[in-house]
């Protein structure tokens, strides 16, 4: 009896999540950095791949959000990522500052508002002119169209794929282990309540007393096996490289990342090419499927052509460079641009870390963790994160208000 004990003691203490990517990296982390090494994290892909929104993503990192619970989860996320950055051999983090410019009056009023909000969430931040502004990036700020920006020194740019590396190193150097190549199948039930996954080509049991989902657009396929569903949409946003440019070497950015809230544009620079992304276009709704092995779609011009040539003629640097890679990338929105993160609806035994960027991915991680193991104060308050904050509403009620925040998501209001 004390053996069958033991077993179960130690299958009530482990811990498996479901995803590799930034953000079930960071649930990992921020367990073991807790103490926790009962810790296993599964991921269909190879070590040295993100099919996941986390390889395509650009990696933009601002902080300010009209939502205080983001900025928060934003700022925790910053601090995570200076932290790595003082540990890699290869940088994580880049914090270079970012410009919100205006190019019309009313953001520009809007900027100095900013300003107080910022100083009231402990962001430093300023107004710039038009020639301040463009003299910081003047490959992304036309000085003649710009009336000004707002300045956040303590933005910058994170490289997804070296950060979820590194989280990945440090959370397997305190204890976690990672099993890749190990597609997880199902979630396993018993009487209401999950215990598990099936995993891998054999369906091998997997057994743990929690078990996470931090599956990006993914989430609510695995979810809906086990009776929950997860109030996210995924949606397709294009983003558009320029090729390599004579003029540029390997550094990864070389000045303030860059957004034009009034255009639904961002822009930055990627060592020898520039990118932006765009979201003035009609928000594409996907539903993702057991077998969509990327976050990666096909590219449409007739989707995505015109917003993309609009922002071009937005930012210098792509008025007369050629042109290169084109994407089209997946990921989730939620009703209130806030993440699930806390158990999911209706099933015990599963938890969720859904529905979060690169930008809060570290705070989502951290926030996780102290729930799940009881831990002290939370970032935020678990209610205003938790998944099931949206049962009352109709699916088509969380698809249209979800999509419906789509252009805005880069604006701070």
């Amino acid at each position: 009896m004390g053996v069958r004990v033991g077993t179960e003691e130690r299958i009530a203490d482990e811990i498996l999540i479901v995803g590799a990517g930034v953000v079930g990296a960071s649930v990992a982390y921020h367990l073991t950095r807790s103490g926790h090494r009962r810790v296993t994290v599964l991921d269909a892909r190879d070590r040295a791949r993100l099919p996941g929104s986390t390889g395509l993503a650009p990696g933009f990192v601002g902080q300010l959000s009209a939502t205080p619970e983001l900025t928060v989860l934003a700022r925790d996320s910053v601090a995570t990522y200076r932290t790595l950055a003082g540990t890699t051999p290869e940088p994580v983090f880049h914090q270079v500052g970012c410009l919100e410019v205006a190019t019309d009056p009313a953001r520009l009023e809007q900027a100095h508002r900013d300003v107080e909000q910022g100083t009231r969430a402990g962001l430093p931040a300023r107004v710039l002119g038009p020639a301040e502004a463009a003299a910081l990036a003047p490959a992304l700020v036309d000085a003649d169209r710009a009336l000004g920006a707002l300045y956040l020194p303590t933005d910058g740019a994170a490289d997804p794929a070296a950060l979820t590396h590194a989280l990945v190193e440090a959370a397997t150097n305190g204890g976690a282990r990672f099993r890749f190549d190990t597609p997880v199948r199902a979630l396993e039930i018993e009487n209401g309540r999950v215990v598990g996954v099936r995993a891998g080509a054999d369906g091998e049991l997997l057994r743990a007393g929690r078990t996470v989902l931090a599956t990006g657009i993914w989430g609510p396929v695995l979810a809906a096996r086990a009776g929950a569903r997860l109030p996210m949409v995924a949606v397709q946003h294009p983003y558009l490289y320029t090729a390599e440019l004579p003029g540029l070497d390997d550094t990864p950015i070389d000045g303030p990342i860059v957004r034009y809230p009034d255009h639904a544009v961002y822009t930055r620079r990627h060592g020898r090419r520039y990118g932006l992304g765009s979201y003035a276009h009609q928000p594409l709704p996907l539903t993702p499927s057991a077998t969509l092995g990327s976050a990666e779609l096909p590219f449409r011009e007739t989707d995505f052509g015109t917003a993309l040539a609009e922002a071009t003629a937005l930012v210098p640097a792509f008025r007369t460079a050629p042109r290169g890679r084109r994407l089209n990338g997946a990921f989730a929105l939620t009703p209130d641009e806030l993440p699930l993160v806390g158990p999911a609806p209706g099933v015990a035994g599963l938890w969720c870390a859904e529905a979060s960027w690169v930008t809060h991915a570290a705070g989502v991680g951290r926030q996780l963790a102290d729930q799940l193991l009881s831990g002290g104060a939370p970032l935020v308050d678990p209610e205003r994160l938790a998944p099931d904050r949206f049962a009352d509403w109709s699916d088509e009620r969380i698809s249209s208000t979800a999509l419906g925040h789509y252009r805005g998501i880069y604006d701070a209001h």
